[in-house]
């Protein structure tokens, strides 16, 4: 499951926020809330409302309500942008671009972030998210990237060899 590192997320935001408010936002919309490339730029300011954030999955994925995330830390921080471009926007588009244009943004600020090639896609934000809050317990990931089956959500518990060995190795010393 190609996924950023923490490191790797906050080098993109940083570079996104540098160029454009609004390419950090979806961004960092995209990896809060685990939402598809398509989820992101079909977003109607109505979707915003009392600080949550509603989105119709798609691919026959659940209906999710969120609350939007405020954060100390303006790199990480999305409620009061979303909710002041929502109020504007109105039923109009959050961020009124086609995938394909996303998909260009995406790889012009990871390729400058330093980001390898292979995870400078939109989709990688969705990965992002579910590799984080997998660690919050399979149910709550599961719910929170709007998953219908378990099964999909079992997608984001594997692992590499290096990352099983050295899990193994630290449940053996525990063990032993």
């Amino acid at each position: 499951m190609k996924h950023l590192t923490r490191d790797e997320l906050r080098a993109l935001l940083t570079v996104a926020k540098a160029h454009s408010e609004r390419d950090h936002l979806m961004i960092l919309t995209g990896f809060w809330h685990g939402l598809r490339c398509s989820e992101i730029v079909k977003m109607r300011g109505t979707q915003i409302q009392d600080g949550h954030m509603t989105v119709q999955r798609l691919k026959g994925s659940l209906k999710t309500t969120q609350p939007l995330v405020s954060n100390a830390d303006p790199l990480l921080d999305e409620k009061t942008a979303m909710e002041q471009r929502a109020e504007y926007v109105g039923d109009g588009l959050m961020f009124p671009i086609s995938r394909s244009q996303f998909w260009r943004v995406i790889r012009k600020h990871a390729a400058e972030a330093g980001i390898a090639a292979h995870k400078r896609r939109p989709h990688v934000l969705k990965h992002t998210c579910g590799m984080m809050s997998i660690k919050a317990g399979i149910e709550h990931a599961r719910q929170y990237l709007g998953h219908k089956s378990i099964a999909s959500t079992g997608a984001y518990l594997c692992v590499d060899d290096d990352a099983a060995s050295k899990a193994v190795a630290t449940a053996a010393v525990a063990f032993l």
